[in-house]
């Protein structure tokens, strides 16, 4: 057990996040026909893929569909291999240990890439650009091969700390541009009045959850305000309890999105990453409690600097317990008050990650030096060296789209810092987040409505998809974790312009030629 317990953390996140690969290729995987076949809505045949020159080429793009012409097959059915191979490889990785190395993530990252090139609107999520850097650092923490011995190493550290990096730029930036958008749904607290039932796709929960007392709602706002934007600062504080507080309130918020809505395999993959929040000793049922002074003063501190941040997001929302025992809610702050803060918080933060890498850099190479054997001191201390650099460019490359939050910050960084980011771009390897900027639906939930008849007499009746709203007479569907991706730009497209999303033309006119696979993916035939 012992020596097991030393590799929990990092082989509970490499098993989440081979599940997580297994659900986006088989979702996606099932809808290529539909979404990217000769006859689909956006044909993949019509992409200018060309084929590498040289290796230096294709590494600056390694879009496996460019090699099809090795394997002499057309740019769908690669697509389609690919797809199948990835999906292949993550179900084995998934329930087995020995699938868990490098060359598997690697295969699994490159082919989710490929897809996400030639993917084009139907893959311009932010989850799965998030599967991409997440992915990418999945391959630093995986072990080089099946023949070697599952044990933690001295570079994993590294890749834990990239991906609390990571989840701390997700939750924060979550939190930050729903009050930088203006919008007055957030900053009234009200976003929730409206969200459960104007999210792309509701489930039975959102029904029940709508209709719950108004100063709930409220409640919920503040309260995912503060888990989003104050709570992720405590994710770097080297305590245990402020670590399972941290992991837990970020659990509980993840699951009640879950409980409440179809949001495919996001809220999956953002839980996975919070296993980096935990060490390994946190995995140990067994675990010695140890009752000394310094334990003892590491729990009141704990509990202190927990309290205190609750406090203070209490006091920033103005939370108040009524003689009715319901809490009344409210924005304590001033917009240009929160400006403040966040130019401050994300020049601090930028500061604070800085330092805090090159500390864990250090404590991986004191731990590589520590070892016995030396063919596996100079082992660990190359894994450290290559980790480190790789995540030293990862670590400059994210405070672009990072420092972008507050619109100031981001000229303050380094011109060669800027490059770097340009250079990483096209791998998708560092992105901006924040989903919800704006609350959709006041007034009413908008659909776009689609209806088919034999013949321009008639008579017009409604194509019913089988997991967007349509029939107020059907129970909404539970979908999680699978992504229907033309029911996702539908909801985009009932928000905004014909014009602005060209693919509807194209879904149109196969719904007119009454193509298979377009009707397939929709669910349901004509009328039925």
């Amino acid at each position: 057990m012992g020596r097991l317990n030393d590799i929990f953390t990092k082989e509970r996140f490499l098993t989440a996040i081979s599940f997580i690969y297994l659900f986006a290729f088989t979702s996606l995987y099932i809808q290529l026909p539909g979404l990217y076949g000769d006859n689909g809505i956006t044909p993949v045949r019509l992409l200018h893929i060309p084929k590498p020159s040289t290796v230096e080429d294709f590494i600056k793009e390694p879009n496996l569909l460019r090699l099809r012409e090795y394997l002499n097959l057309d740019v769908y059915t690669m697509l389609e291999l690919c797809t199948l191979v990835g999906g292949i490889l993550a179900f084995l990785a998934a329930f087995s240990e020995d699938f868990r190395t490098f060359g598997v993530f690697l295969m699994m990252w490159m082919a989710y890439f490929s897809a996400v090139k030639v993917g084009q609107v139907f893959l311009w999520f932010q989850w799965d650009i998030m599967l991409l850097e997440a992915g990418f650092i999945a391959i630093l923490l995986a072990k080089l091969s099946a023949s070697f011995p599952v044990r933690y190493s001295a570079s994993d550290a590294i890749s834990l700390w990239l991906l609390r990096w990571l989840l701390f730029r997700l939750m924060f930036s979550a939190g930050v541009v729903k009050l930088t958008s203006n919008c007055p749904a957030w900053w009234g607290l009200e976003a929730l009045h409206w969200h459960y039932q104007s999210q792309c796709i509701p489930n039975p929960v959102a029904w029940h959850a709508h209709h719950l007392p108004g100063w709930m709602h409220n409640f919920s706002v503040a309260s995912t305000l503060i888990i989003e934007i104050l709570l992720p600062l405590l994710f770097f504080v080297p305590l245990r309890l402020v670590r399972l507080f941290s992991f837990y309130s970020q659990l509980l918020l993840q699951g009640l999105i879950i409980l409440t809505g179809n949001f495919n395999f996001f809220n999956l993959l953002t839980m996975a990453l919070c296993y980096s929040l935990l060490k390994d000793e946190d995995f140990n049922t067994r675990r010695r409690k140890t009752t000394g002074i310094s334990s003892r003063l590491s729990n009141l501190l704990s509990l202190i600097i927990i309290g205190v941040v609750l406090v203070f997001g209490g006091y920033l929302f103005n939370f108040r317990v009524t003689p009715e025992y319901t809490i009344t809610s409210s924005v304590g702050f001033t917009k240009a008050q929160f400006n403040q803060f966040l130019t401050h918080a994300v020049s601090y933060s930028i500061c604070a990650a800085v330092a805090l890498f090159a500390i864990q850099v250090y404590c991986s190479l004191v731990c590589a030096l520590k070892t016995q054997k030396l063919w596996r001191k100079c082992a660990e201390l190359a894994g450290v060296v290559a980790v480190g650099i790789i995540g030293l460019a990862l670590l400059f490359s994210s405070f672009v789209p990072f420092a972008n939050l507050d619109g100031q910050s981001v000229e303050k960084l380094p011109v060669s810092v800027r490059q770097i980011h340009s250079q990483l771009r096209p791998y998708h390897l560092t992105n901006a987040y924040g989903l919800f900027r704006r609350m959709t639906g006041f007034g009413g939930r908008p659909e776009v409505i689609l209806e088919g008849a034999p013949s321009v007499e008639g008579p017009w009746t409604e194509y019913h998809f089988r997991f967007k709203p349509g029939r107020v007479n059907r129970t909404p569907p539970v979908v999680i974790p699978h992504q229907p991706r033309v029911d996702w730009q539908l909801w985009f497209a009932a928000l905004s312009q014909p014009n602005d999303h060209p693919w509807f033309y194209n879904l149109v006119y196969r719904l007119l030629q009454q193509e298979p696979d377009v009707v397939t993916i929709l669910g349901q035939v004509l009328g039925s």
